[in-house]
């Protein structure tokens, strides 16, 4: 049978036959308009993606490697005078010199002798330190150890042992076996390395200041102090130095100020090792017999 009219279902199917075709054909071109642009691109950086981001943005990558921000350098000397006191401040038990280079970033510990006669003729640094002012005291310090002091710190024997439980252990090197035992106290140590717990700290720091005297019983006290700087004068315990500082300057009597701490701060921070490879150059120096504390040199508290 004939059949008249529109046949509007085949038309529709054609139209949209022609229009997947197109659309097709549209997306071949595009494919090849792509890779022949890319083509293009690619010849004209000399086949190399990593020119695209062209020669300026490389080099302006460079200078953040370089340009990493040094570390200051500090110069500048300090003097620290250093007095451990019986409890009841009737004896001088040890006097110490600490001595500050920030350009050499070295410290040393100098062991002074408390029974030196001063130049009044009449009194030695220790009856100086415990009978007369602290301005006469560091005045004829100054002048018996030809050097000029810029801050002292004066602890009794318990404020010492509470200074040491702040700051824990320290590694110390003895010339001597001690096998010590009296009514009130024992300790046993070898020769050789021998850690120190702050009671055992305590415990040699009174060995000593009964067994020797004068500069003897500084030189091994200085030992103490170097290893606790070597312990202790480090990177992260500088971080939280404000805090540690607040905690021992209550234990002593001195004319540093926490704003004289926090000024030298990074000062002083600087002549720590950066890495655990480094040692911090610390050593008990040469007694002071004339001239610059700073020329005298020593040796350093190992085996």
């Amino acid at each position: 049978m004939a059949r008249y009219g529109l046949d509007l279902g085949r038309k529709n199917k054609f139209d949209a036959k022609r229009k997947r075709l197109f659309i097709v054909l549209f997306l071949c071109f595009c494919i090849l308009l792509g890779a022949a642009s890319t083509l293009l691109l690619w010849s004209s950086l000399n086949y190399d993606f990593n020119n695209i981001f062209g020669d300026e943005n490389i080099e302006s990558t460079r200078p953040v490697q370089n340009e990493l921000t040094e570390a200051p350098t500090y110069e500048g000397r300090a003097v620290f005078l250093l007095a451990v006191t019986s409890d009841d401040k009737d004896a001088v038990r040890f006097i110490n010199l600490i001595s500050v280079d920030l350009l050499e970033k070295t410290i040393r510990v100098v062991p002074v002798d408390a029974s030196k006669m001063v130049t009044d003729g009449y009194h030695t640094l220790s009856t100086a330190l415990l009978k007369q002012s602290r301005e006469f005291f560091i005045t004829e310090a100054e002048k018996v150890l030809f050097t000029e002091i810029d801050r002292y710190v004066i602890i009794t024997e318990t404020s010492y042992k509470s200074i040491f439980n702040v700051f824990g252990n320290v590694d110390v090197f003895l010339d001597e076996e001690i096998a010590y035992d009296t009514e009130d106290m024992f300790l046993e140590l070898k020769r050789g390395k021998n850690t120190l717990t702050p009671e055992k700290a305590y415990k040699y720091m009174k060995y000593v200041s009964t067994t020797y005297s004068g500069l003897t019983a500084s030189e091994k006290n200085a030992d103490v102090i170097v290893a606790a700087f070597s312990a202790f004068y480090t990177f992260e315990n500088n971080e939280n130095s404000e805090a540690i500082f607040t905690k021992i300057i209550n234990y002593c009597e001195t004319d540093i100020s926490i704003v004289d701490f926090i000024n030298v701060k990074d000062k002083t921070g600087s002549i720590i090792p950066n890495s655990t490879k480094e040692k911090l150059k610390v050593y008990v120096a040469a007694t002071v017999t004339g001239g610059d504390l700073y020329a005298v040199e020593g040796t350093t508290n190992e085996e």
